[in-house]
């Protein structure tokens, strides 16, 4: 790896996090920001990483600077929301998961994501509405095939629940 070549710097952080080695991610990602402040890239990969080490309020920070710098993509802001989730702000997750769905009105975990965040607040109705919109965008996606049968569950929509239930396990199963 060079110092200079973001794709091996963001690698080598992906696979020092997939491995549990959160500060060794975190460090080379903050010794590559200090290099290159203006870079929204590194600030969205730092803000992935704080998120799995369950660092939230570090992510919120990373990530909201990656969108000042104009880091646009919908991936950012389906992040953001899912920080701002994990520290119990539904209004502002919300809202991110709707920014990420305004700049990719196909973006099926965004949708997913939005549905859980109904979920758990109880609005299984909503919830349900958002599930089958993320279903709609990427039928084979086994989280909300999981979270539609849930939901079809609260509702007491048994048929449907199963249906759905035989869906994931045939995602899952491949």
């Amino acid at each position: 790896m060079t110092n200079e070549d973001p794709e091996a710097i963001f690698h080598d952080a992906d696979r020092l996090m997939h491995h549990g080695d959160f500060k060794s991610s975190i460090r080379l990602l903050r010794k590559y920001r200090k290099k290159y402040p203006d870079n929204p890239l590194v600030n969205y990969n730092l803000g992935v990483v704080y998120y799995k080490a369950k660092m939230v309020i570090e992510a919120i920070y990373a990530l909201e600077e990656a969108i000042k710098l104009g880091g646009n993509e919908p991936e950012v802001y389906n992040q953001l929301g899912l920080a701002y989730e994990k520290n119990k702000d539904l209004p502002a997750a919300r809202a991110y998961y709707k920014k990420a769905l305004d700049r990719d009105p196909f973006f099926s975990y965004a949708w997913n994501n939005l549905g859980v965040s109904y979920f758990l607040n109880g609005d299984y109705m909503t919830a349900r509405d958002y599930f089958e919109k993320a279903l709609e965008s990427d039928s084979s996606d086994p989280d909300a095939w999981f979270n539609l049968r849930d939901t079809y569950t609260e509702l007491g929509m048994t048929a449907e629940a199963e249906s759905a239930d035989l869906k994931y396990h045939e995602l899952v199963r491949h």
